[in-house]
């Protein structure tokens, strides 16, 4: 009986031995908004993104970046970093320049917002719309990615923005509600929407049209009530905002590109971790180009559609007509070319002449 007694002792104090051994701290690992699920691997900020953008439906080309972007990042992330989509830009009331306001302020922290309202920061930033500045898609992205992008950085930079890259907002069209266009002389007495600025302003000038500036919220209630005749853009987004139903003609020009550039807001920025910075840039990349591969690939499809609702008239400038419009608008094309500067016209492979 002893015996027992005695080993039911000692297991006793092996037991209490264990209990007072080295306790492990279960919030060692954590680190303060950081998320460091992998000790080895990188660590990101926890955190929600505000990105606002002006496209007024998931199949305008800034709402499909955006999205895919919001995908890319909290997948990557492992939920980390959240992102909330502001469309059509709903928390500016509709007005771009506002939205832009928005991401200088620090109220979001990314925006998209297309080249003609990132311009009013410096007018410089509209080189890469000069008429017919690049051959193709693929040209146009190569430019924003490259030394064309690292322009655009560099001006953004001095506003208090971080340039993360830049999709296609897409080549313009022209459209009308009252004649189809296939020579300059069918654009006289028009009134053609603007985003506004002094390069549209004396672009349609030069054709004879009456440039009108208005704000996109603003343009399609405008062309039903005939407030303005026609306007450009992109086949995407017209069609995202459908404008075909209210602008019968439409003429294939290709006159102009714009981009949808990405910034956010430096102080913001700054003030994440280098591994979240760098993941924030790697998604919106991504997403950018992939974005552009789909834009792209729906222009036929759109076209297509267009021709077979038997409403719309689609006309398709022939090269010699091309140069028609060109040599209407060189001495435009020559004077806002010498105003952006050598810098920027270089950066975008414009020769000044």
């Amino acid at each position: 009986m002893k015996k027992w007694i005695a080993l039911l002792l000692a297991v006793a104090m092996l037991f209490t031995l264990c209990a007072c051994g080295p306790k492990t701290d279960n919030n060692d690992n954590q680190n303060d908004g950081e998320n460091d699920a992998n000790n080895d691997g990188p660590k990101y900020d926890t955190l929600s993104i505000m990105l606002s953008c002006n496209g007024q439906s998931d199949t305008a080309n800034d709402v499909i970046g955006a999205n895919l972007f919001k995908q890319y990042i909290e997948e990557q992330s492992g939920g980390a970093i959240t992102v909330t989509v502001y469309n059509n830009d709903q928390l500016a009331g509709g007005v771009m320049t506002k939205g832009l306001e928005l991401v200088m302020d620090g109220t979001v922290q990314i925006d998209i917002h297309s080249t003609s309202i990132i311009a009013n920061l410096d007018n410089r930033l509209m080189v890469s719309c000069l008429p017919w500045t690049f051959a193709d898609y693929d040209a146009a992205e190569a430019a924003f990615f490259g030394e064309g992008g690292e322009f655009v950085a560099s001006v953004l930079a001095d506003k208090g923005l971080t340039y993360l890259g830049a999709l296609h907002n897409g080549f313009k069209a022209m459209t009308s509600g009252k004649v189809q266009i296939t020579k300059p002389d069918d654009l006289k007495g028009q009134k053609i929407r603007t985003p506004g600025g002094d390069l549209w302003n004396g672009f349609w000038g030069a054709l004879g049209a009456s440039p009108q500036a208005m704000s996109w919220s603003e343009v399609y209630t405008a062309m039903q009530q005939g407030t303005i005749d026609g306007h450009d853009n992109s086949l995407s987004t017209i069609n995202s905002a459908n404008v075909q139903e209210v602008q019968k003609y439409i003429t294939l020009t290709n006159h102009t590109y714009e981009a949808f550039t990405w910034t956010a807001n430096t102080a913001w920025f700054d003030g994440l971790s280098a591994d979240t910075q760098e993941l924030i840039r790697t998604c919106a990349e991504q997403a950018c180009k992939d974005a552009n591969k789909q834009i792209v690939a729906s222009m036929d499809q759109i076209r297509t559609t267009w021709e077979g609702n038997g409403f719309n008239e689609i006309y398709e400038l022939s090269p010699e007509k091309v140069e028609v419009f060109k040599t209407a608008v060189a001495d435009v094309t020559k004077e806002y070319a010498e105003l952006y500067g050598e810098e920027a016209c270089a950066a975008f492979g414009i020769t000044v002449s």
